[in-house]
């Protein structure tokens, strides 16, 4: 029951579809009450900017994918460098020239988004994550962690907003 929970939209995503960088930033501060936040504002700048212009099939802007994700790493109690890639997670899919990752957020989260696009190219599903595992992510997340964890929250966002996909992918509704 309790990972059925875990794994359902948040309350404050059944309410509405787009997720709040506010909302995102309360959380990393009730988990991380130390933490700068300001590495997360600047990738969601960053994200907004680059991502402008770009829609999901159901028609929202990309961002909100971003968000999204970001949102189910920062439940989880990840730390602000895994929110912070979390948010950049889709910055390959833009014009954003190489290497200004690297420049301006640092080579751990520009190597931990490469990362994370090389587990979304190989396409290998983790089978075999339990939920003690996932707990212990919120310690002291290793990078394969840290990038399960991302990779993760992509694939479940997915699936909440599978409705909105190609027609073979949807899930019928009704009789």
């Amino acid at each position: 029951m309790r990972a059925r929970r875990r794994l359902a939209p948040r309350p404050s995503e059944r309410r509405s579809a787009t997720p709040s960088l506010h909302g995102v930033l309360a959380v990393v501060r009730t988990h991380h009450p130390d933490a700068d936040v300001s590495l997360i504002q600047h990738a969601h700048d960053e994200a907004a900017v680059w991502h402008a212009g770009q829609t999901r099939r159901s028609g929202d802007p990309f961002l909100t994918h971003c968000l999204a994700v970001a949102a189910i790493v920062t439940d989880i109690g990840m730390p602000p460098s895994v929110i912070c890639a979390a948010v950049l997670h889709d910055i390959d899919d833009t014009p954003c020239p190489p290497g200004r990752v690297a420049e301006h957020f640092g080579q751990e989260i520009a190597d931990l988004i490469s990362a994370v696009r090389a587990a979304k190219l190989a396409a290998t599903p983790p089978t075999a994550l339990n939920f003690g595992v996932a707990r212990s992510l919120a310690f002291k997340p290793t990078r394969e962690e840290a990038v399960l964890a991302i990779r993760l929250a992509d694939r479940l966002h997915n699936l909440r907003t599978i409705a909105f996909g190609a027609p073979d992918q949807a899930v019928p509704r009704g009789p």
